[in-house]
């Protein structure tokens, strides 16, 4: 079968990027899902403030209408942060968890996206494991599934570090998000990440590329310089096949996020990203 690749929300964004004070893409979110539908993309993923603006204009009902009719039959919303928190930190989170949990259920999102903030001072992985705990039993309520994310800038550095906090739950919803950038960036290599990851948690995976040198923070790095995959020197190729060998079925997020791909037009770059990923698929798998 041909995989199923979800343009995620930077891909088809245009010249926006994660932690700007506004993420909302200049591109019209109509304009967004043709050009997505027109590059041979199973799936999108809309970003919190896309999705208010989206809220706020056509609503969400139009929205998932538009999204369907285009023949797009995946959605993933992000990104939930800040869960952990306390006092007005949390309050704030927590409004951006009730507008993520109202466009998930709207839009029928296959799951949202749950990060571990940015910090040089990780808290306990009990704190984390807690408060994921809870979250996951909010949203399992819900009937929404979540897909946490160890970034190495974050609470949660080290996939091994997400799989403890995930596995604490018991929660349908509580799942893991494994991405090959940050997975390589943290030290796991290929060949070694399924020991560590149980399948059955796994809720989304995404594919991207990298350079050897950090330019930068590792944040900076990692909004500013991913490559296109196969364009670099993480194994896109070898990832995919590890990951296919340890049995994952579901759909592939690709998230090339840099200055390069936010330079051009919306078109050729979801296309660039479309065909890049494609090549890396054993040709077994991508068979038409």
């Amino acid at each position: 079968m041909t995989p199923q690749l979800i343009a995620t929300c930077w891909v088809s964004a245009g010249d926006t990027a994660p932690g700007l004070p506004d993420e909302t893409s200049p591109i019209p979110i109509e304009e967004r899902i043709e050009l997505i539908a027109q590059t041979g993309w199973s799936g999108i993923g809309l970003v919190h403030h896309d999705l208010l603006q989206a809220r706020r204009t056509i609503g969400y009902a139009e929205l998932s209408r538009i999204i369907r009719e285009a023949g797009i039959d995946i959605v993933e919303v992000e990104f939930l942060n800040g869960w952990w928190t306390t006092g007005a930190e949390r309050a704030e989170s927590d409004i951006q968890r009730a507008e993520l949990f109202e466009a998930a259920k709207a839009l029928g999102a296959r799951h949202i996206k749950v990060g571990a903030g940015e910090t040089d001072n990780p808290l306990p992985l009990s704190t984390m494991a807690s408060a994921f705990a809870d979250l996951a039993d909010e949203a399992a309520e819900s009937g929404i599934r979540l897909a946490l994310e160890a970034t190495p800038f974050s609470h949660l550095r080290t996939t091994q570090e997400a799989v403890k906090v995930v596995t604490h739950s018991d929660s349908p919803a509580a799942g893991l998000m494994i991405d090959i950038w940050h997975t390589h960036r943290s030290g796991l290599s290929h060949d070694d990440l399924w020991d560590v990851v149980p399948m059955d948690r796994v809720f989304a995976v995404e594919i991207d590329d990298g350079h050897k040198d950090v330019v930068g923070s590792l944040f900076e790095d990692t909004i500013n310089n991913r490559a296109y995959c196969g364009e670099g020197d993480f194994d896109t190729r070898r990832f995919i096949r590890r990951t296919l060998d340890a049995g994952y079925k579901g759909p592939w997020g690709v998230e090339i996020i840099s200055a390069e791909h936010r330079s051009l037009p919306v078109a050729e770059g979801l296309k660039r990203a479309y065909e890049t990923a494609m090549n890396c698929f054993p040709s077994t798998v991508n068979a038409r």
